[in-house]
């Protein structure tokens, strides 16, 4: 645990140096390579036939919920002790998320009108490709009732861009009521869906979500971080992270339903902040945390492949061992994947973009 000197220094020095970057924390990045793998797990549970009932998987959605607070945590360190204009928070946010996005986005389209039998649920016409694109919620033709684009995981990157929107438009306010307008503007957006929803029109569902919240708890978090008043003890720190997990593994169950892996992810991400974690270190999981923004939107390329090559070397149903063999494989193949993809196509569009000679690092919303 640590002593109430080391706490007192830490606090000094929250006090008198500069605000923190979020790329500086190692356990942010951690904790994106957890939530991307367990998105990829959940994802292959579903690739394989018989598979899905041999391991856990469900849980693997909650991944998407730590994102939404990592995020919120990280647009507010990042902005605390600037002079942030909306217009460069937007222009930074557009050039880190839009370019490899739609890149993939026009490369799966490509594949599947040279091949049609490929991605034999996509259906493309060019208004759901425009509304792809531009991050437009709109009810997906080959999922009936899902709000999915093209390349279906960017589902949440139209609640991160609505994020962006909101966020960057309070940049104009004094920095001492950002936070509260944005705690109103949501709460008021989610009292309404909850009020009058769930609405005909997939924007009005998605900008009364919920799940809006988790990046607001973020937002919360990074506040309390970058003004040093974030210090817990361990205890406690280990104390919230198990429950967080419990309740991500849980997600949907009462008493609080859908706010369950909410709750879990606002748990984990600030407990997770503690000293004692900040310190830990490890090489596979900063390359996958600075990779999950490829990995996340890879992956379904990946576990295509995985599919295809294992239907065609195992042909017996699978049994336990079988299951999870393909399951900790389609793990090590879509990280490898994002991490050449991250390092060749990712990284490459950023230095271009932004014309520097290191892109950035540890600042991607994903």
């Amino acid at each position: 645990m640590i002593g109430l000197s080391q706490a007192a220094a830490a606090a000094a020095i929250h006090r008198t140096a500069p605000a923190p970057r979020a790329g500086d924390i190692e356990v942010v990045q951690y904790l994106r390579a957890i939530a991307a793998l367990m998105v990829v797990w959940h994802h292959a549970a579903g690739q394989v036939p018989g598979v899905s009932s041999l391991v856990p998987w469900v849980f693997g959605t909650s991944g998407v919920d730590i994102f939404f607070v990592i995020s919120g945590f990280i647009m507010v360190v990042t902005t605390t002790g600037t002079d942030t204009r909306p217009a460069d928070f937007w222009r930074r946010r557009v050039v880190r998320v839009v370019p490899l996005y739609w890149l993939l986005t026009l490369l799966m389209v490509a594949m599947a009108l040279a091949a049609p039998g490929l991605f034999k649920t996509l259906k493309v016409a060019p208004v759901t490709l425009l509304q792809s694109l531009f991050f437009i919620p709109h009810f997906s033709q080959s999922f009936p009732n899902q709000v999915y684009p093209l390349l279906v995981p960017g589902w949440t990157l139209n609640f991160e861009m609505f994020f962006y929107a909101v966020f960057g438009a309070f940049l104009v306010l004094p920095r001492h009521r950002r936070l509260m307008a944005l705690t109103t503007a949501f709460f008021i957006l989610v009292g309404a869906g909850l009020a009058m929803g769930p609405f005909e029109s997939a924007a009005a569902r998605t900008y009364t979500h919920p799940m809006l919240l988790e990046f607001l708890a973020g937002a919360c978090v990074g506040a309390l971080w970058s003004r040093g008043q974030l210090h817990l003890p361990l205890a406690a720190s280990l104390l919230m992270v198990a429950c967080g997990v419990v309740m991500l593994v849980l997600r949907d169950s009462p008493p609080f339903g859908v706010f369950t892996q909410s709750i879990g992810a606002a748990l984990i991400v600030p407990g997770a902040l503690h000293l004692r974690f900040a310190s830990w270190r490890s090489r596979v999981f900063r390359a996958i945390g600075d990779s999950s923004y490829s990995l996340y939107l890879t992956h379904l390329f990946t576990l295509g492949v995985m599919r295809m090559v294992w239907t065609r070397l195992v042909h017996s149903s699978p049994d336990a061992l079988t299951a999870n063999t393909f399951m900790v494989l389609s793990l090590v193949a879509c990280s490898l994947t994002a991490w050449y993809a991250y390092r060749w196509v990712e990284m490459p569009l950023l230095r271009s973009l932004n014309r520097a000679p290191k892109a950035p690092t540890g600042l991607s919303p994903r």
